[in-house]
């Protein structure tokens, strides 16, 4: 309880700091640089409106689904890397370039062979698949061979040694991987909306509210972003507190 109370101390210590400063600038700004009033009255503007939820939910959408689909590919490529040296070996400079690309250059070149509505969870793919990749296959070059040899000289079939024993044992490595990847996610799914203006996205909307000179709706459409990504990661932390309960260490 007080450390709740703390943060929402902070939080408004921050706000009244905003408030002071755009109040003080604007004295000789020609745009005058929106208060915390100015922005809250402009995100309840927008909560009125059913389509925004709607934009919110669907860029929620697009960068999970990215997420997801990195998730899965990046452990089976991790698998497939502890597995076999030389895919290993082939793969490693894809990886590398991947994570060497800025997004925005990404999204400029996937741009050249995706539909704009799919850029976005294209972009969250590349950026998370190599974190989940290289955190998954730490987890299996650190795995116990002597357990899982046990195991099938006890008779346990591949199935089974995977479930029981390899998968609970790189746990705590695709935790990390998720709880890591999804501020990247969200940061990233963003900016490749806001760079190809995908329709029906925060994105397009930070766009067109530059283009408009609303900056009360910027600052409020950031507000929301930082929420969501607020509560992603804190979705992201509770979950990699969870498994640190169930840690046996």
């Amino acid at each position: 309880m007080r450390k709740a109370l703390g943060n929402v101390g902070a939080v408004l210590f921050w706000v009244v700091v905003w408030q002071l400063a755009a109040m003080a600038a604007n004295r000789s700004l020609l745009l005058p640089i929106p208060t915390p009033v100015d922005t809250a009255r402009a995100l309840w503007r927008m909560a009125l409106q059913g389509g925004f939820w709607l934009t919110v939910g669907a860029s929620l959408l697009r960068i999970c689904a990215g997420f997801l689909l990195a998730l899965l590919l990046g452990g089976l490529c991790a698998f497939a890397a502890a597995r076999w040296p030389l895919f290993r070996q082939l793969t490693a400079p894809l990886v590398q370039l991947i994570r060497a690309i800025p997004v925005a250059v990404f999204t400029i070149v996937v741009f050249l062979w995706v539909s704009r509505p799919y850029i976005p969870s294209t972009i969250v793919f590349l950026t998370v698949l190599p974190i989940v990749w290289s955190n998954v296959e730490t987890g299996l070059r650190h795995a116990d061979r002597q357990l899982s040899e046990m195991a099938r000289v006890f008779g346990m079939g591949h199935w089974d040694v995977l479930r029981r024993v390899t998968l609970p044992g790189i746990r705590p490595y695709v935790t990390a991987a998720v709880t890591t990847g999804v501020g990247f996610a969200w940061k990233s799914g963003i900016a490749a909306e806001v760079i190809c203006r995908t329709q029906g996205s925060l994105g397009d909307l930070l766009w067109s509210g530059k283009a408009g000179v609303s900056y009360d709706e910027v600052f409020a459409l950031t507000v929301v972003i930082v929420v969501c990504s607020g509560l992603l990661q804190r979705a992201a932390t509770g979950l990699r507190r969870k498994e640190e309960r169930h840690d046996p260490s």
